[in-house]
């Protein structure tokens, strides 16, 4: 009996889907707490100094119910390169804030996953680092696994005003043959 290895297009796709559901699941588990304490994550959001009253009432209000929408589409398998950036976006921007808010020395609570959590720390820094990278894999994996329809016309059709010798590209402007 003779096994074989898995090919790189089925590794990938597994790759893709373990890091799509333990992202959603990260993102359903840190929204639901700020949803249901909508004051406490305020409190944590103007604990960073970065933004002001009417900036960070938004914040509190639409970050949570964003990390829900994108951590639904993750696990759903949903719209999932949108909110696979959606992902990268947002842990780019945990990122900054984090870094941000260590440069300044602020001794306060994450806001991460509860209200009155751990304190921000270089562990924070890396997990929100983390979330960036694995986010921006999964979304090149998707890339690379998409159909390939449009880098080639299918065969045995021509293009339609090319004349035969001309290859279809970006500098080749399609005139009409008759």
């Amino acid at each position: 009996m003779r096994f074989s290895l898995p090919s790189r297009e089925s590794t990938l796709a597994g790759f893709i889907l373990v890091v799509r559901l333990t992202l959603g699941a990260m993102f359903i588990s840190s929204s639901l707490p700020k949803i249901r304490l909508p004051y406490a994550f305020l409190s944590d959001v103007y604990g960073y100094e970065l933004v002001g009253p009417k900036m960070g009432v938004l914040v509190a209000m639409t970050m949570p119910w964003l990390e829900l929408f994108v951590g639904v589409c993750l696990v759903g398998g949903v719209f999932v390169g949108g909110a696979l950036l959606a992902s990268i976006a947002m842990g780019a921007m945990f990122t900054f804030v984090l870094a941000s808010a260590l440069y300044r020395r602020l001794d306060i609570s994450c806001g991460c996953f509860s209200s009155g959590g751990g304190k921000i720390s270089y562990v924070t820094l890396i997990r929100a680092i983390v979330i960036t990278a694995l986010s921006a894999a999964a979304y090149g994996g998707t890339i690379l696994l998409a159909p390939r329809q449009w880098l080639a016309p299918a065969r045995g059709a021509s293009s339609v005003g090319l004349r035969q010798t001309q290859r279809p590209g970006p500098l080749c402007v399609p005139h009409d043959v008759s």
